[in-house]
């Protein structure tokens, strides 16, 4: 069953939204305005990675609501619950943006075995887990806080939680902006270049809340970064060049 050209249209949009959020939808507005020639078929990959990409955006929402009709319990660390945060605009908005991360984040948290709670100090998600990926530090994903435990004394607990709760703010942002994937990559591009105390995105969210050691706020260049601006820059160089062939290529296909 073929669909209609305008539910086409919108579903295409639709999926160039969720996947790569307003810049997403930009490029897909301008692939398809007026008086622009239609594209060629998609390639086979770029297809499948599409559809991989919205397939996993559909489990992290179906995973997030179900957790919300059968909800995890409340936290109860050993130091005691810190006072409830108020559920404003502002933070439904970040969990409504967040949603399929959330799913995800929860879904894989639970998978590997993690004790999930919903904590009312953040309005937000805790996943307890001595193994967790991040190790002895905390990682936010959308909604939800990976972390190895509760043992830390409750000062240092809500200076914690209001430093992930920035990081809910940033997961937000990048989803708006660029998609689910935005934040994570910007993230580890920064991470690269701007280690520990100097990504920026830290420092945003305060060093001081959480737990880093200020060690300089400038990039770190060792031989994998130099490595890697040495790959980009001769891609850069060579990028145009290989655009130029591939349209002459194009243009002698078309001739014959």
């Amino acid at each position: 069953m073929r669909l209609s050209p305008r539910a086409e249209m919108a579903l295409g949009a639709s999926g160039a939204t969720l996947l790569a959020g307003v810049l997403g939808l930009a490029w897909w507005l301008w692939r398809h305005r007026p008086g622009r020639e239609p594209g060629v078929r998609p390639r086979r990959t770029p297809a499948a990675l599409v559809a991989v990409g919205l397939l996993v955006i559909a489990v992290g929402a179906v995973w997030r609501l179900v957790i919300l009709i059968d909800p995890v319990p409340a936290c109860s660390p050993p130091g005691g619950t810190l006072p409830p945060s108020s559920l404003n605009a502002a933070v439904v908005a970040q969990k409504a943006v967040t949603w399929p991360e959330t799913g995800i984040g929860i879904l894989y948290a639970q998978a590997d075995g993690a004790q999930v709670c919903w904590s009312r100090s953040a309005n937000n998600y805790v996943a307890v887990n001595a193994d967790n990926i991040a190790g002895a530090s905390a990682l936010t994903i959308g909604d939800v806080v990976l972390t190895p435990g509760f043992n830390i004394p409750q000062e240092n607990r809500a200076k914690l939680v209001a430093h992930e709760a920035r990081h809910r703010v940033q997961w937000a942002i990048g989803t708006v902006i660029a998609g689910p994937l935005a934040f994570p990559i910007a993230y580890a591009v920064d991470e690269f270049f701007f280690p520990g105390s100097r990504n920026h995105f830290e420092r945003w969210a305060g060093l001081d809340t959480g737990g880093y050691s200020k060690s300089g706020t400038g990039p770190v260049l060792g031989p994998a970064q130099i490595a890697v601006l040495s790959a980009l820059a001769v891609i850069a160089v060579l990028a145009p060049f290989a655009v130029r062939y591939r349209r002459a290529a194009a243009r002698s296909r078309d001739r014959r």
